[in-house]
């Protein structure tokens, strides 16, 4: 919601204020795939005005670190990376661990496309790979962009090295079936399964941590039978940081929480904030908005305004110039709080005149304005 233009000139007020006033699980055999997500969420208690030391920052796949390259690599090394990690970890090389040699394979892949293309590359340096998933953030508080990695290593394999049997230059001989298990389909990234979360303003203004517990399925390992899997009920605590100045639609993505099942990676989990309104201020971005009802004679003679804030501070601002319907009056530096940003707290006044004068209090009021 979009402040209106002021009525007047809007003065810089000056404030005082006296100061901050384990898992359980279950067993049970299954002859289908599990359907996800059939993840069940339940809010725990949370704690507010949490410390920014208590702040994680939000967590991802490095794709310097995948391909084992500076961040400084030009486009050669990252090509050179990509030629060793992929003929080491292609799948057919690696029968006796094929499944990790195939993920290991998919995140040089992902890593070698990101990297390789300049767009998707500027997003995952200044702003990291959720950024490059979700999107961007904008001036509104929402997300543009977003990208999703469809699986596509052999695609990629085969486009750098021009075969899908490179080793045939090294002796090995056109017959090796080195494309066999690619053209095998791979496990399947689930899509990601999207929660709300509601925060008060409060909570965007200080900062607080909530905790979320999650029961998914997991695979009973050694998993024996692929056709009759057999699954166990694990719960976790998820624990999300709320930034002060957070805004709205603002997400935070736990990677692979979702059910597990043969076949799939498990979907990730993705909180997104939802601002809940509030009974006294209006939020603008950085900035604050505050409805204050006066009487005519407060209007008049003059008044200070007692702002309970949303930290618990108590603000008395005053207000000794004569007050117009509609006057605002700016505070510099009481809206919300970002890093090192701080936005402003703008008081706009109601003003509730009598509905009707006596005889005699007319007569006081015309002296009074030498009417």
């Amino acid at each position: 919601q979009s402040l209106p233009a002021p009525a007047e000139r809007r003065p810089v007020a000056h404030t005082h204020s006296p100061g901050p006033s384990g898992s359980q699980t279950r067993r049970r055999n299954a002859r289908q795939q599990p359907q996800p997500p059939s993840i069940h969420f339940w809010a725990a208690p949370h704690k507010h005005k949490a410390a920014m030391a208590d702040v994680p920052d939000d967590t991802g796949k490095d794709f310097y670190q995948i391909l084992g390259i500076s961040r400084a690599a030009t486009d050669a090394e990252i090509k050179k990376a990509y030629r060793k990690l992929a003929m080491r970890w292609h799948p057919d090389k690696n029968p006796d661990k094929a499944d990790e040699a195939l993920a290991v394979f998919q995140d040089v892949g992902e890593a070698y496309t990101v990297l390789t293309d300049k767009q998707k590359k500027a997003v995952f340096d200044q702003y990291g790979y959720e950024a490059l998933r979700d999107g961007v953030p904008d001036d509104t508080g929402g997300y543009q962009g977003g990208w999703t990695y469809t699986q596509n290593a052999r695609e990629i394999f085969t486009e750098f090295f021009g075969t899908d049997n490179p080793f045939a230059d090294f002796g090995f001989g056109s017959d090796v079936p080195f494309a066999a298990r690619m053209a095998k389909a791979g496990p399947t990234k689930m899509k990601a399964i999207a929660r709300p979360m509601d925060c008060s303003l409060e909570e965007l203004y200080c900062g607080c941590l909530k905790t979320f517990n999650v029961t998914r399925k997991r695979l009973v390992q050694p998993v024996e039978d692929e056709d009759n899997p057999v699954y166990e009920d694990v719960t976790k605590k998820l624990t999300v940081a709320i930034k002060p100045g957070w805004r709205a639609k603002t997400k935070v993505t736990f990677p692979g929480e979702g059910d597990e099942g043969p076949g799939i990676i498990p979907a990730d989990i993705c909180f997104s904030v939802r601002e809940l309104p509030h009974q006294h201020f209006t939020r603008d971005g950085l900035n604050l908005l505050y409805i204050h009802t006066i009487s005519l004679s407060s209007a008049l003679c003059g008044h200070t305004v007692n702002i309970k804030h949303l930290d618990g501070r108590t603000l008395n601002v005053s207000c000794p110039e004569v007050v117009q319907p509609g006057y605002e009056k700016v505070v510099k530096g009481e809206g919300m709080v970002k890093g090192e940003e701080r936005g402003d707290l703008t008081i706009r006044f109601n003003i509730e005149f009598p509905k009707f004068l006596e005889g005699p209090q007319k007569e006081h009021v015309q002296k009074a304005l030498g009417l």
